[in-house]
């Protein structure tokens, strides 16, 4: 019988089936489209699942799931997707966790921590070695995801467009010849198709990039002071007690930047991580 775990963010989904009775076996890993369980229509998902994960389990028995995923906030959505899980694989056991309890698990094990998830979207908790004891919500990439890769997406078209004297000509021009995205045609992909949180991050490779010009280091660094101020308790932020630890493309990404941040506030980074499924993995 195996074991599939999930790690599932907005953008995409690493999966792992393993044998937990045969430690020495390496796992079969794959990637599929990512989702969000609060905000993605149910049709979506069952798609995805229908599509790309089904095939990949055509000769395989799981007898447990293990989904770590964004929007998992319990409650209806959590069941919802239980459901849509078993229907597309059956007679398993489920469990379901929000994508932060994974991120904890992964950098810190059974030891305390602050987890923060960097990503397409971001989260942010501490962590008592078991659960996530605190949690300032995300809040989206509308109204929150304070250092999260849409949100410097987002930063980066309102320079181009609206502030373009900013930025030297050759990187305008690099970012027109990258693109080729009119406003219109930005303002089509915000607003009126869906998925926009990961249109905006996809920016972020640009300004990886051009990261040495100063605007753009800037736009990076004050997004982590914004989110370290927005998401993390005050006496936290003041009085660092715990390690804390990333996860997440855009933490790995830039985790000069970031532990530069870090550092400025006193706060002792204890990883970061790109990914936290090889952890997870091992912890199985």
């Amino acid at each position: 019988m195996f074991t599939l775990i999930a790690d599932c963010g907005s953008t995409k989904t690493e999966w792992a089936i393993l044998r937990p009775d045969t430690p020495g076996e390496p796992p079969i890993t794959f990637r599929t489209t990512g989702f969000n369980a609060a905000v993605t229509p149910p049709e979506v998902i069952a798609n995805i699942l229908a599509s790309e994960v089904t095939p990949r389990l055509a000769d395989i028995k799981v007898s447990r799931i293990c989904f770590y995923g964004a929007g998992c906030i319990g409650g209806a959505v959590d069941e919802h997707l239980r459901g849509l899980l078993s229907q597309a694989i059956p007679a398993a056991e489920i469990e379901i966790a929000g994508d932060l309890l994974g991120a904890a698990r992964a950098l810190f094990g059974n030891r305390p921590g602050i987890a923060c998830i960097l990503g397409t979207g971001s989260n942010c908790g501490v962590y008592d070695g078991r659960e996530i004891t605190l949690n300032t919500p995300p809040m989206g990439y509308i109204l929150g995801d304070e250092g999260s890769g849409a949100v410097l997406g987002r930063k980066l078209i309102n320079v181009i467009f609206k502030h373009p004297g900013l930025l030297p000509d050759d990187i305008i021009e690099d970012f027109n010849h990258t693109y080729n995205l009119s406003k219109g045609d930005i303002i089509e992909r915000v607003y009126r198709q869906p998925a926009a949180n990961r249109f905006l991050a996809s920016f972020c490779p640009f300004i990886k990039k051009h990261i040495t010009h100063p605007v753009l280091h800037n736009l990076v660094a004050t997004s982590f002071e914004e989110f370290l101020s927005a998401n993390l308790p005050a006496d936290l932020l003041q009085s660092p007690t715990l390690p804390i630890g990333f996860v997440g493309s855009i933490a790995y990404h830039f985790s000069d930047i970031l532990t530069a941040v870090c550092t400025r506030h006193g706060l002792p980074c204890a990883s970061i991580l790109s990914a936290p499924l090889p952890a997870l993995i091992s912890q199985i």
